[in-house]
């Protein structure tokens, strides 16, 4: 019997992923063809523009995150570099690296659902700590995170442990932390949307040189 439901379950989530698929492409084709047609209205020259505007918009996204860099090799007070897209944390102070430190990045994703619905996107500029957590505070953790786990949703979001036993808290609400030992968290496989997760050693490691007011950057 068991073995039937499983089929079944498993039957029902292949014909839901393919209808998200069709309505994913469907949609696609309406704005291939819509960009088509409103590009068809325009002259040569508008359609130039346009396409001066998207390519200067890309150009300046590339240019800010140099210039974060930049900011960030020249700041000669202790603080730390989020590189997003390599996936490291490192500790500097101005251009000395002090330490390296593998990370996983949350994803960019929608979460929530109805009138609390919410976009994720990973976090880009200049923050400063806020607050550094240890194994007895207790942080709310956002209420969406529980339906993106497809765990139950609780009473209360913060306990203390649920950030493990060193979590740095950024200013924006940015969360960098180790898997802990117990909470919604406590998954080696899931990285909070939005989130940086580091290794307990590293964060153990670097905690007594942070500060509130350190600044982070993340480029």
């Amino acid at each position: 019997m068991r073995v039937r439901r499983r089929t079944l379950v498993l039957a029902l989530s292949l014909v839901a992923l393919l209808l998200v698929d069709g309505l994913l492409l469907r949609r696609r084709a309406r704005y291939r063809e819509e960009t088509a047609r409103l590009r068809a209205g325009m002259s040569e020259l508008e359609q130039k523009r346009a396409d001066a505007i998207m390519a200067a918009d890309v150009d300046k996204a590339t240019l800010m995150l140099e210039l974060m860099r930049r900011q960030a090799r020249g700041d000669a007070a202790l603080h730390l570099a989020v590189n997003t897209d390599s996936g490291y944390v490192a500790l500097d102070r101005g251009g000395a690296r002090l330490r390296t430190m593998p990370a996983r990045i949350g994803p960019e994703r929608r979460v929530g659902s109805g009138a609390d619905t919410a976009h994720v996107v990973i976090p880009r500029g200049v923050r400063s700590i806020e607050r550094l957590l240890g194994a007895s505070d207790a942080w709310p953790l956002p209420d969406w995170l529980w339906a993106d786990r497809g765990l139950p949703p609780v009473a209360r979001h913060a306990a203390p442990g649920w950030t493990g036993t060193h979590a740095i808290v950024t200013t924006g609400g940015t969360l960098l932390y180790a898997v802990p030992g117990s909470g919604p968290l406590a998954d080696s496989s899931y990285v909070m949307p939005g989130s940086v997760r580091l290794d307990a050693g590293d964060l153990r490691a670097i905690r007594e040189n942070l500060t509130p007011g350190t600044r982070v950057y993340f480029y």
